[in-house]
């Protein structure tokens, strides 16, 4: 397994390469066990590695709400647990914090939490974009991340056409869901970029009204 990663908040310590939901280094994280906190809202964090610091600050402010429950891969994901598992998780939520960031937008397993959750009717309701790529709003960086996505389909398919068929079919799996990326980037990045979305430093307090309000 790969490096140790560590939640400064609650001193637990995981192993391995999923370093925070991507392949490419994306976090997703409950403070208390569900045995504990019934009836929370439930909202579940969605970052890259690199973000981890802001993913802190988000995870810890909320977490210290009354009635809430923050869903993070370092604290729910036991060992020798399925990642994928607890990613798919993302539907079951109430709400799904978003820390939108270009490496976060580049990530395999950050980007397959963003499909899951595009699964939902209503989807934008459910989410709380907390935009730190602000190129995201200029439609052509916008095409700079459709274009990077149908390159990495075309990099995957060409590989698997080098294998026999009966070799490749986990890969072919994973191809889909490039695919399933590539196809819905542009609509996420569209609709998060229409949005009033609050500065990246006061993010977590407007998630707090935003919920109250609901």
């Amino acid at each position: 397994m790969g490096q140790k990663i560590i939640n400064n908040l609650q001193n637990v310590t995981i192993g391995g390469s999923y370093t925070g939901g991507n392949s490419n280094n994306c976090f997703s994280s409950t403070l208390q066990s569900d045995e504990n906190r019934k009836g929370d809202t439930t909202i579940f964090l969605s970052y890259n590695w690199h973000d981890q610091e802001t993913a802190d600050r988000i995870d810890q402010y909320l977490s210290n709400l009354s009635g809430i429950t923050v869903k993070r891969d370092v604290r729910d994901i036991g060992a020798w647990k399925s990642i994928r598992e607890f990613m798919t998780s993302i539907r079951e939520q109430n709400y799904a914090v978003l820390i939108v960031s270009d490496l976060y937008l580049k990530s395999k397993n950050c980007m397959f939490e963003v499909t899951e959750v595009m699964k939902e009717r209503a989807y934008g309701e459910r989410i709380f974009p907390a935009v730190m790529e602000c190129g995201i709003y200029d439609p052509l960086k916008r095409a700079e991340y459709i274009s990077y996505w149908q390159q990495e389909c075309d990099k995957l398919e060409a590989a698997i056409r080098g294998l026999e068929p009966a070799n490749a079919t986990e890969l072919t799996v994973e191809l889909k869901r490039y695919k399933s990326i590539a196809s819905s980037i542009g609509e996420f990045l569209s609709m998060v970029a229409e949005r009033n979305n609050p500065d990246i430093q006061e993010v977590e307090v407007q998630i707090e009204r935003a919920i109250l309000n609901h």
